[in-house]
């Protein structure tokens, strides 16, 4: 990148997109010692009210979990301890017997608040509570989406078989927060809609706006994303638009990719000699549109239960997905983050607005 330019809107960096297509990464809690746990680290002191996770698939009459709240150990385990002392920082639930929870996402309302310092080690723990439990009596929760991100860090996913733990290095799924606010990484579904010149939608786009108290005006130099590239010979024009009215625009032509028809991470810089000037608080779209019949294109995203969810990742709710048909109206699915970064140039901050670091994400 060249100096001067940032990246930003990251979930993680788009450049460690795994080389494959998305998929859930799930373990069953059918033993009574087996656990899912979570770990991560607080971003700021405010209360948590409640823990999330997304429930996968029910076995025969599942037995009541526990969900609780605890510290972090020496070793980078849960420390075993729920905080809050005789007001434990837990709540007990019971999924039902039938298919109503499979493949939802849940928040549950814990029965005692934590405010936890700022930075402060947090595990997020499910595990057996009551009844029957075996491989006919259990339930499975997701640990983390697979193939998106490899990596080595916080937060992260252990898989807890009896006590032999696992760690995992994908992109963890659970959530931590509030009644409207939440953060670690909520996701109820994986979006991979591939579209094509003849299907409805035939146009993807992610649509943006970047706070006022970040930056007054900017310019978007290009966009990179996680997606599935066209096959070769096949092009898709990519446009910045200002509602429906196109401020730039490149074609890219899929010959010029080293990855065609698969699991990609691509960017895409326009060639304007003048980029637009673009002004904070309006809400953008780069939108992509294959030009060919089965030229399969998809941008790729992760799909919370509900847009306040969104909260939980870098522009929060200001970053989501729209598509539309033969040119006509945006249809805005604000439930569902595009995995996108914006590459931008010539930025004024505001006066005293600092300029890096904000609730919208961390510039690169």
């Amino acid at each position: 990148m060249d100096p001067g330019r940032v990246t930003i809107g990251a979930v993680v960096n788009c450049l460690g997109y795994g080389g494959a297509a998305p998929n859930y990464g799930s373990f069953a809690l059918d033993g009574a010692t087996d656990a899912v746990e979570f770990i991560c680290q607080s971003p700021d002191a405010t209360p948590i009210t409640r823990l999330g996770f997304r429930y996968t698939l029910r076995t025969g009459t599942p037995p009541t979990y526990k969900i609780s709240l605890q510290g972090v150990g020496a070793t980078g385990n849960p420390d075993g301890t729920i905080k809050g002392g005789a007001s434990a920082v837990s709540a007990t639930f019971t999924p039902p017997a039938d298919a109503t929870w499979d493949a939802t996402w849940r928040w549950i309302t814990l029965d005692y608040s934590y405010t936890p310092a700022r930075g402060e080690m947090l595990s997020v723990v499910i595990a057996y509570h009551s009844g029957t439990i075996d491989g006919s009596n259990c339930s499975t929760f997701l640990l983390c989406i697979l193939n998106f991100v490899s990596r080595i860090g916080c937060p992260y996913a252990i898989e807890n078989a009896a006590g032999a733990r696992t760690r995992k290095s994908d992109l963890p799924v659970f959530g931590v927060g509030a009644a409207a606010s939440a953060t670690g990484f909520p996701v109820k579904t994986i979006y991979l809609t591939q579209i094509s010149s003849n299907t409805t939608p035939d146009e993807q786009a992610l649509a943006f706006s970047l706070p006022v108290g970040f930056c007054s005006t900017y310019k978007v130099l290009g966009i990179r994303i996680g997606g599935y590239s066209p096959a070769a010979g096949k092009t898709v024009v990519v446009t910045l638009y200002d509602g429906t009215t196109p401020l730039q625009q490149m074609t890219w032509d899929a010959d010029v990719g080293s990855n065609v028809e698969n699991q990609s991470v691509m960017r895409f810089l326009f060639d304007e000699a003048t980029l637009s000037t673009l002004n904070a608080g309006t809400t953008y779209r780069i939108g992509f549109a294959p030009q060919e019949i089965l030229n399969y294109f998809s941008m790729h995203g992760l799909t919370a239960d509900a847009a306040a969810d969104l909260s939980a990742y870098p522009l929060g709710t200001a970053w989501y997905l729209s598509t539309r048909t033969d040119s006509g109206a945006w249809n805005d699915d604000t439930t569902t983050r595009p995995i996108a970064e914006l590459i931008l140039d010539d930025i004024t901050f505001t006066a005293g607005g600092g300029g890096a670091v904000g609730p919208w994400g961390t510039l690169r």
